[in-house]
């Protein structure tokens, strides 16, 4: 037998191999790891439109049917789902922070979720950074490949402070992500804002920010998306932009999520919308209350890049973006998300678009990687964003 002969032997052999007793072992075991992963893959491709068949193509539809059964447990958990807190439930960082007399003090009062020890180590190395005073310090490191070894008290690396902006960019990571925690002080400068085209066509994260006067954005709403190729401009669901209604609910289980005149994020059905100053449509519903609204970790939604936004009882809005579909972070579940706000405090919390959407931006660029067709660091063009004004 030849040399060619045999090496096609042996693929033939290796082949059949895997389809008789791999695949069927990949299917029906009930072994964790596996039965995690195979979940995943599943709820991964079916959460998209155009790839679906990544799991169609290969896995018996009762497989994919009794995977999916959770985003419906998921689904029923939602609807009633609404928050309840109100101005009287809540405390402010900035005011109780403004309250005290030493800028030192004044300053961990108002990071309280800053490691005080690995600051202090920092501020050794880098003396420079009081010279303006403690109101001042301002450290940028999110374009950096190694961060600067300043941790939060959860562990994760600080990227980004700014003391007179009140922000705080945080690197999170898990087994299957990386991506970037906002931590922000002052609700009051959070608003929901429109590309200049809106129902006609979007704009990047980056150019709705610059219009706006924003320091800080991240992307909001879903939006009309027909064969992938959408302009961005026609939002999917609720829009309301400073106590203007813009486009009424679609209500296809989705949430409308959205600051009060009170700033505080509120979430639940339709009937809360009138009560909101800046509002969109999307989902699904993180935690309200302090308690989860998920089935389960992925509750059926897979592995994606994502978008989500929360507030913590002191009324700190937390912007999270992860970064997906990359060797560097294949993308988070619902529940990962819901994880990470948990640990930094939030009371309230929802899943916002994600995919391809998915971009932070913060002090002139973006600070995420944002996965399109056309690898453009900028992202796709977005009808709108949550973003936080220029403290001037």
């Amino acid at each position: 037998m030849k040399g060619s002969q045999r090496v096609g032997l042996g693929m033939t052999i290796v082949i059949l191999l895997l389809t008789t007793v791999l695949y069927p072992v990949l299917l029906y075991t009930d072994n964790a790891f596996v039965t995690k992963w195979r979940t995943l893959y599943i709820e991964t491709a079916m959460s998209t439109m155009t790839h679906q068949w990544l799991a169609t193509a290969i896995i018996p539809q009762s497989i994919i049917d009794e995977v999916m059964l959770t985003r419906e447990d998921t689904t029923e958990m939602q609807k009633t789902a609404e928050s309840t807190w109100s101005i009287g439930d809540v405390t402010s960082a900035i005011v109780e922070s403004e309250e005290i007399d030493n800028t030192e003090e004044r300053f961990y009062a108002l990071f309280d979720e800053l490691d005080r020890d690995s600051f202090e180590d920092y501020l050794e190395d880098h003396p420079e950074l009081l010279e303006k005073g403690w109101d001042k310090i301002a450290i940028d490191k999110c374009d950096e490949s190694k961060a600067p070894g300043i941790k939060t008290k959860e562990g994760d690396q600080v990227l980004a402070i700014s003391a007179n902006q009140g922000i705080m960019i945080v690197e999170v990571r898990g087994e299957t992500y990386v991506g970037r925690l906002a931590i922000v002080k002052d609700p009051s400068r959070v608003e929901l804002r429109t590309c200049k085209r809106l129902f006609k066509s979007g704009q990047y994260l980056s150019d709705i920010a610059e219009n706006h006067d924003a320091i800080l954005a991240i992307n909001a709403s879903g939006f009309i998306d027909e064969g992938g190729v959408g302009n961005g401009g026609t939002p999917y669901g609720y829009l309301k932009v400073a106590g203007d209604e813009k486009q009424e609910a679609f209500e296809h289980g989705y949430k409308i999520l959205g600051f009060d005149e009170d700033d505080l994020l509120q979430i639940g059905g339709t009937e809360i919308a009138d009560n909101l100053w800046d509002a969109v449509e999307f989902g699904p519903a993180l935690i309200v209350d302090g308690k989860s609204k998920l089935k389960s970790a992925s509750s059926g939604w897979g592995l994606q890049p994502r978008t989500a936004i929360g507030q913590a009882s002191d009324k700190t809005v937390l912007m999270l973006v992860i970064d997906g579909r990359s060797t560097r972070s294949a993308g988070a579940t619902v529940g990962d998300c819901k994880e990470i706000l948990e640990r930094y405090g939030a009371e309230q919390a929802c899943n916002l678009d994600g995919g391809s959407s998915s971009v932070m931006y913060y002090n002139g660029r973006e600070i995420t990687h944002p996965t399109t067709a056309s690898d453009n660091p900028k992202g796709r063009h977005l009808p709108n964003a949550f973003l936080v004004t220029w403290k001037h």
